[in-house]
């Protein structure tokens, strides 16, 4: 595999070079708008059918350069005004371009569709865009979470810091189905294998657009672009120089500061430097649901004599010779004699704590970006790119974990020319001080078990003692009871107290041991790098011809405390640090490789365009998975486009998926990369031992045996079908999709049991499950059913005029999974079947004045997951700013909120209950340095 691969990479240098030798013209030319003659600025200025463009500058001037033809076709883009293309015959003179004022969405030019320039109108896939002054004007104020306005997206919230993003069903906390890409690279944590929202992403004032793909995209973007893309594209320093800095305040202690200042030297202004920087904190949601978010309710059998036996043998001199005398008579005599006095087995529940008293509220991000850029001429560039991101928030998954100072690191080296781009990337994970929240409180309860034992003890020992005049009579029922319920509200005083020197002694010594028997805290050192080209066959005419290639390797790290990285010498420990953990332990690597070939064509006057494109990819755990995919488009007009496409997609399982190792305590989640056998499903062993505790009947056909196979890729078949439309006179702009998936192999987890001492299907099975000696696991299989699922989609913006904008859109999303939930599997497609925004965004509708809105509401759904199943009920938020642009002083004033109407809901079974967050804030943006 590395052969082919370093012959693919020399056939693509020696292309690059023969490109990047071609003559070249320059076309200048001025942007400005056909109503006031103004100069727009930071207008796109793009070679149809390729990625080669420039933005205007301070006066709405630009210079490009093209190949040397005898035409060549631009296509002039701006925020709220329609697209406009040009085709200019040589001799190329100067373009005077006015630009027609409208808020038409589906003129948009992007680029994801097909990694080639095209209106949203023309995209071969479901795809939505926001651009800067989208981002700036978020109606919540976090551009992040108004993703979620988006039809077909599901945004939910484990935390106000930490956000998921889904579509088109299956929703997550943990969006492995989707991919999240910042300039190309992949924002995924390399030991998650997903996104972590926008925790440490992208700077708000630096980012330039957001385009958003619904529904697989593996053809073009690999593994798990499964279903759905986000691809953010930063601000480049030549194109946008200056310095921007905005600060924002609000309730909840919320505070946010950004900055970013960019800037080209030299006379040719080849070298240019960025650099980006934030900072935000706020006091977070908190998840006070008491089914679901009181941790260490944990219950136990405690055997009282054997421990009073235990006392009395155990005794030293600096026992009271009354007590050891009084313990030792009860003990050989009295109890002997008198049994209804023993105590026996004694059930201690404890109360557990609630999250609150468990995790630290204070959501921080932190962000640093810093770039370096030099143009060898004006269409390649080389540049080097760092990223860095610190972060605490809570986040859900099995458990809720208070993920504390987490951080991120990324070097990317990317070279980038007219038809080509080579880049090479590492992202570097490091934990920091994160730990699980539910583990802690049963780490406290654990530990009070033996407060309350103690206690219980001696004042049963006493008030019987006290009943029975000293042991002279014998105990009656009632002074037992007596003794039980006095001692038991006696003991029940003595569970550590939240806020107490005991707990918070114990909770920081819990919270900062990786020892998951004793401790909660977490280890992750993942990394993992990647390096990916891609080439468009610009002088083959007759296709439109694309190519890729890529190469990622993934280095798991969390020394035993999360995937089965575990110690090779069992005697040692694990370090009560987390920096330089002693030991030799276990080493995992993960690679897979890839690449991609994709040809359109368009036919019978550009009305029908033809698109075709395989990927093949390899992991070395998996056999290897291609992505095929095929696309007709027919413009009826230029204003109304129809699509149908089919393609199918895979997921790679996860690397926790492939080597989780993780006892829970009830329960130990475990990776698939070999199968299993042995085991009867938890189900089954419920209802075995159920039915026997009530008949005392042992009925053997109520156990289920099971084995299971070794894991494989999830895939898809979608077919699609989309309508694009602009009507009445340009201002309603229409989007509709309706789609159909198949999914097979489909990844769920099943959770059952293995027999520690026996045989599952057999009588020595049987007893293991009877006597209690077994061991219960979850863990990811595949599904021997086809799943289908279904949906449909409608958005509607309509431009009414001097830059208002009233939209719509409407969410249709079902399955059938009645033979998953047969099978004892998990499919957590926890999704809306009915969802709708609706909303209205003016931009300057007088003078500086702008303004933005947003309703949104979601029918109730039910929400499986690992963590906890339960009822999700319907909901509804209602987001809302206003802002006043002070153009002659680069300024621009803010005041909004979300969820103004303080309607508390959650998102997720087991999340956090949100409310109201109204903010405050000042944006100083000078494009000129």
């Amino acid at each position: 595999m590395q052969s082919s691969i370093k012959a693919l990479f020399v056939c693509f240098m020696l292309l690059f070079t023969v490109a990047v030798s071609a003559q070249k013209v320059t076309i200048k030319g001025k942007v400005r708008d056909d109503s006031s003659k103004e100069s727009l600025i930071n207008a796109n200025v793009i070679v149809k059918g390729t990625t080669t463009g420039v933005v205007t500058d301070l006066d709405g001037n630009f210079t490009l350069e093209v190949d040397d033809a005898s035409q060549v076709t631009l296509v002039f883009s701006f925020l709220g005004y329609d697209a406009t293309e040009k085709t200019l015959i040589k001799p190329f003179g100067f373009v005077d371009v006015l630009l027609k004022s409208t808020a038409i969405q589906g003129k948009e030019v992007v680029i994801s569709g097909s990694r080639i320039s095209e209106t949203i109108l023309e995209s071969p896939v479901q795809i939505q865009k926001i651009n800067a002054k989208d981002i700036r004007s978020a109606a919540s104020g976090d551009f992040y979470q108004s993703l979620g306005n988006l039809k077909e997206v599901d945004m939910v919230q484990s935390s106000i810091g930490f956000k998921a993003f889904n579509t088109r069903g299956f929703n997550s906390t943990q969006p492995v189905r989707v991919v999240q890409f910042i300039d190309g690279m992949d924002n995924q944590a390399p030991g998650l294998n997903f996104p972590v929202g926008n925790l440490v992403g992208a700077n708000d004032l630096d980012l330039q657009s957001v385009e958003v793909i619904s529904g697989a995209a593996s053809a073009l973007y690999g593994p798990n672009a499964f279903q759905g893309v986000i691809s953010m594209i930063t601000k480049n320093p030549y194109d946008n120089p200056g310095l921007a800095v905005q600060i924002k305040g609000g309730n909840r202690g919320y505070f946010d500061v950004q900055g970013r200042y960019a800037r080209a030297f030299g006379e040719k202004k080849k070298f240019a430097i960025k650099v980006t920087g934030s900072y935000m904190r706020v006091n977070d949601w908190e998840a006070d649901d008491d089914s679901a978010n009181v941790y260490g309710d944990i219950e136990t059998d405690q055997n009282i004599t054997t421990i009073l036996n235990d006392i009395k043998n155990n005794v030293n001199g600096d026992e009271d010779p009354e007590t050891v005398d009084n313990l030792t008579r009860f003990l050989t005599g009295y109890a002997e004699f008198n049994n209804i006095a023993n105590p026996g087995i004694k059930t201690i529940r404890a109360p557990g704590y609630r999250e609150r008293d468990l995790v630290d509220y204070n959501a921080e991000s932190l962000k640093f970006g810093a770039s370096a850029h030099y143009r060898f001429k004006k269409d390649l560039e080389l540049s080097y790119n760092y990223k860095f991101g610190l972060g605490s928030a809570i986040y859900q998954a099995t458990n809720r974990y208070s993920i504390k100072d987490i951080q991120f690191q990324q070097h990317k080296l990317e070279l980038t020319g007219k038809n080509f781009v080579v880049r090479g990337y590492t992202t570097q994970e490091d934990a920091g001080s994160s730990y699980d929240a539910v583990f802690t409180g049963i780490g406290i309860s654990r530990a009070g078990v033996s407060e309350w034992i103690g206690e219980y003890v001696d004042v049963y020992f006493d008030t019987l003692r006290f009943l029975t005049d000293g042991y002279d009579r014998d105990a009656r029922l009632s002074d037992v009871n007596y003794a039980d319920s006095i001692a038991r509200l006696a003991a029940d005083q003595k569970w550590y107290k939240p806020g107490s020197k005991g707990f918070d002694s114990l909770y920081n010594v819990i919270i900062n041991n990786p020892d998951l028997q004793s401790g909660s805290q977490f280890l992750d050192k993942s990394w993992m790098m990647h390096w990916d080209a891609q080439y468009q066959f610009d002088f083959i005419k007759a296709v439109d011809l694309m190519a890729g290639v890529s190469f990622r390797q993934f280095f798991p790290r969390s020394f035993g405390t999360i995937f089965s990285d575990t110690l090779i010498d069992v005697s040692d420990t694990l370090p009560n640090g987390r920096n330089n953990p002693d030991g030799e332990y276990q080493r995992i690597t993960n690679r897979e490789a890839g690449g991609f070939l994709q040809a359109s064509k368009k036919l019978f006057n550009d009305k029908l365009k033809l698109i075709a494109s395989i990927r093949l990819d390899k992991n070395q755990n998996f056999d290897l998975q291609y992505s095929p995919k095929g696309t007709v488009i027919y413009s009826v007009n230029p204003n109304h486009v129809l699509r149908v496409s089919g393609q199918q997609a895979f997921r790679t399982p996860t690397l926790q998926n492939q080597y989780i190792l993780l006892d829970l305590g009830p329960i130990t989640l475990k990776g698939n990369t070999t199968g299993f056998e042995n085991l009867y499903t938890l189900n089954s062993v419920d209802d075995f031992t159920d039915y026997y505790d009530s008949t005392f009947v042992i009925d053997p056909s109520r156990l289920k045996p099971v084995n299971l196979k070794k894991l494989r890729p999830e895939q898809v078949k979608t077919l699609e079908f989309g309508y694009r439309g602009i009507v009445a006179d340009n201002k309603l702009f229409i989007d509709f999709t309706t789609y159909y998936n198949w999914y097979t192999n489909f990844i769920g987890e099943i959770r059952v049991v293995e027999p520690e001492n026996g045989i599952a299907g057999e009588e020595s099975g049987e007893d293991a499950i009877l006597t209690e000696t077994f061991q219960r696991y979850q863990i990811p299989i595949n599904a021997e059913q086809t799943v289908r699922s279904w949906g449909a989609s409608l958005g509607l913006s309509y431009s009414i005029g001097k830059g208002i904008t009233p939209y719509a859109n409407y969410t249709y999303a079902d399955i059938n999974d009645e033979d998953l939930m047969q099978s004892d599997l998990i499919p957590g497609f926890n999704t809306s079947n009915h969802k709708f925004n609706v909303g209205v965004s003016g931009k300057r509708v007088w003078k500086g004045l702008g303004f933005n809105t947003n309703f949104k509401w979601n029918q109730s759904y039910f929400w499986q997951s690992s963590f906890g199943d339960g009822n999700v009920p319907s909901f509804y938020s209602l987001d809302a700013n206003i802002s006043y642009e002070l153009k002659d002083y680069f300024t621009t004033l803010t005041v909004g909120g979300t969820n103004i109407t303080n309607n508390k809901f959650r998102m997720i079974y087991g999340g956090p209950t949100i409310g109201t967050l109204v903010y405050a804030s000042l944006l100083f943006d000078i494009n000129k340095w």
